[in-house]
This record gives structure tokens, C-alpha cells and sequence, in this order.
């Protein structure tokens, strides 16, 4: 049985778009803390996070940005797609409870190479840009089997 992959390069172009959507729970967030080691309190301490500038708790960066990658892996291109590079720019923050939606837009593809370029903008409930994001993708490429 063959495994399943996403669009090969010569299945995409530009302008290319897909999206996730999300609401961020304390699950989420407790979980991302936990698996990835980073304690820091203001995502995980309600009291903490009170007597800082947000006065509130905010997700940790990169759990809003790790969304990205679930449109890459998942959707656009899908299984089987390598990240090269990825760079993000948080423009304001993520709050628990907040409902974000990822948008990937491809931008760029080189054939030669097996590689993509992208933009990503994730937007808030509110319609509040909260994050900016470009990276460099090989989309999956399939190995004819004997």
C-alpha cells in the first residue's frame, strides 16, 4: 500500500492558498508548555500574567506560529513537505480563548530546486494581525517504486 502525500511541485501555484482555523484553549497551551520545556509564566500563570503589560495570559509565541506548519504538513502542500526556512514576526498578541485563523499563500515556486516560497498571516477574532511570516518549503516528491 502507498502512502499518501501532498501536491507535488508540478500540482502547485501560485497564489496557492489554504487555511486553519483555531480557538486556543488551556489545554493547548498547558500541553505546548509542557512538551516543549518552556515554563515561562506568562502563558501559564494567570496571577504572573496580571501584572504584566497584556494583564493577561498570552500564548506562547511559537505555539501561533506551529500553526503554520499545520497548513504546510496537512493542506498546502500536505504530507510529505519539508520546511527549509521560516521566519515570523509577531505583531500583537495571542490571548487564551482568542480564535485565530492561518493563512498560507504560496509566492514563489522554482521547479528546478523542488522549492517553494510562501507568506503566512494569522489573524485574530477581531481581525487584529498578530503574526506576518515567510519561509521556503520542498514540497513532497514522489519515488517511483519497483
Amino acid at each position: 500500500m502507498k502512502a499518501r502525500i501532498g501536491k507535488t511541485i508540478a500540482q502547485l501555484n501560485v497564489g496557492d492558498k489554504a487555511y486553519f482555523a483555531k480557538t486556543l484553549t488551556e489545554s493547548d497551551m498547558m500541553l505546548f508548555a509542557g512538551i516543549t520545556g518552556d515554563l515561562n509564566q506568562l502563558p501559564i500563570n494567570e496571577e504572573f500574567a496580571k501584572r504584566t503589560v497584556f494583564g493577561r495570559r498570552i500564548a506562547h509565541g511559537m505555539l501561533t506560529a506551529g500553526f503554520i506548519t499545520t497548513i504546510l504538513g496537512m493542506k498546502l502542500p500536505g504530507f510529505g513537505t519539508a520546511i527549509h526556512k521560516m521566519n515570523v514576526r509577531f505583531t500583537a498578541p495571542v490571548f487564551l480563548g482568542d480564535t485565530i485563523e492561518v493563512c498560507v499563500e504560496l509566492t514563489e515556486i522554482r521547479t528546478e530546486q523542488n522549492r517553494v516560497d510562501f507568506k503566512a498571516t494569522v489573524i485574530n477574532q477581531r481581525n487584529e494581525t498578530v503574526l506576518e511570516g515567510s519561509g521556503e518549503i520542498a514540497p513532497p516528491v514522489v519515488i517511483d517504486e519497483e
